[in-house]
């Protein structure tokens, strides 16, 4: 092979590779995938055409997955489908981990792209971020209390949180807690987590959804620890 011909070998490569889903060491980004799509027991997500996140069950999401940084193609299907459900073209920067949330109900779904923060919290606390995913609630206020509080007697810890959309991440002393979503304005809780107990170091989403078929549910999320 001539030198002119491995430099057009090399230049090619080089090209293909980014669409191939590789990345050379530091232009990644970590990605997972969260099904917030009731209407969707199961869903694949691909990067470039590269599978990362299988089979991802309602109310839950993949565990991260580094993926090549830059403009990267997303498709979204469900795993039996032939199209994809969502195609959309994404800006990841490298180093940054990031939250594919998929919302809606089939036909019509979309992708939002969360940006993450999982540096470890200060010495004894704990970070949370709370997502809005239930479209039967819609804006909504939500309380983080110690078990047992009278959400009569605080305030909102988020007040009117959009429809798929995220609060900042609040700094917590580690233990027990509740997660109270309300319709804006009122005390009425319409979804519970339950109590959740956190330990020092770790960066948890709590995420409110409407139920698979009726109703509500919460989803976990273990971003760090």
């Amino acid at each position: 092979m001539s030198r002119v011909s491995k430099v057009l070998l090399a230049m090619t490569i080089a090209a293909l590779w980014p669409a191939l889903g590789c990345g050379s060491s530091g232009s990644t980004a970590p990605v997972r995938m969260l099904n917030a799509s009731p209407g969707e027991a199961t869903l694949n997500g691909y990067m470039n055409s590269s599978l990362f996140a299988n089979s991802v069950s309602y109310a839950t999401a993949s565990s991260y997955v580094n993926v090549v940084a830059g403009s990267p193609t997303l498709r979204v299907a469900p795993p039996a489908a032939t199209m994809a459900s969502i195609t959309q073209t994404l800006s990841l920067v490298s180093g940054t981990s990031y939250t594919v949330m998929v919302a809606g109900h089939p036909p019509t779904l979309s992708a939002i792209l969360l940006t993450d923060n999982n540096s470890p919290p200060s010495a004894e606390n704990m970070n949370l971020r709370v997502i809005n995913a239930s479209a039967s609630l819609g804006t909504a206020d939500v309380y983080v209390v110690r078990p047992g509080t009278s959400l009569n007697t605080v305030s909102p810890t988020v007040s009117a949180l959009n429809l798929l959309s995220a609060s900042s991440y609040l700094s917590l002393a580690a233990g027990n807690y509740e997660i109270d979503f309300t319709p804006t304005g009122r005390t009425v809780v319409l979804i519970n987590s339950g109590v959740l107990t956190f330990s020092p170091g770790q960066v948890r989403t709590v995420v409110g959804l409407n139920g698979a078929v009726t109703g509500y549910t919460t989803a976990v999320l273990s971003d760090l620890n």
